[in-house]
């Protein structure tokens, strides 16, 4: 089987994003609690929802507990991902934000599940009173791309650009 360029570049690129993430970055999205996650509808516009999200490191993961009744998940319900935009980092004080462009699938494996619980309800346990809800479901992001940017005190961009090289 052969794979083009661009193939390869992406898949050097989606691996560095997976095992290089900066600390700075990895800390920062542990400390956030909201993202705003982008999803392509059926019809293939876009659909954005505020919610809340945990994650794991490596290989970084971020998990988003939600309802399979909602219109981020029209296109999900197939069991193939979808691509996305994940976004962290609303304070106007703080003034950090984290974007994350990827794929996004439901998860249905219920090992994976197992784990995933562990680690959602940890983050957020007042959510585990949905766990058994028929309408729940757990969606899994993988990203492809970050880019991760600071405001203050000083102005500092860090991304997975160009084979994980900071800008």
């Amino acid at each position: 089987m052969a794979f083009s360029q661009a193939h390869i570049d992406s898949l050097v690129n989606l691996i560095i994003i997976l095992l290089e993430m900066d600390k700075k970055v990895l800390g920062f999205l542990s400390k956030q609690r909201v993202c705003s996650l982008t999803t392509l509808l059926k019809d293939g516009s876009p659909h954005a929802a505020a919610l809340h999200y945990s994650h794991k490191d490596k290989p970084l993961e971020v998990y988003i507990q939600t309802e399979n009744t909602s219109r981020k998940c029209q296109a999900l319900l197939t069991g193939k991902s979808v691509k996305s935009s994940f976004v962290a980092g609303f304070s106007e004080k703080e003034f950090k934000t984290l974007q994350m462009d990827g794929d996004v699938k439901t998860v249905r494996d219920k090992k994976e599940l197992v784990k995933i619980h562990k680690i959602h309800y940890k983050k957020h346990p007042g959510a585990k009173k949905w766990k058994d809800d028929p309408a729940t479901i757990f969606l899994v992001f993988k990203p492809k791309w970050y880019r991760y940017t600071e405001y203050k005190p000083k102005f500092l961009v860090l991304s997975s650009e160009k084979h994980g090289s900071k800008k």
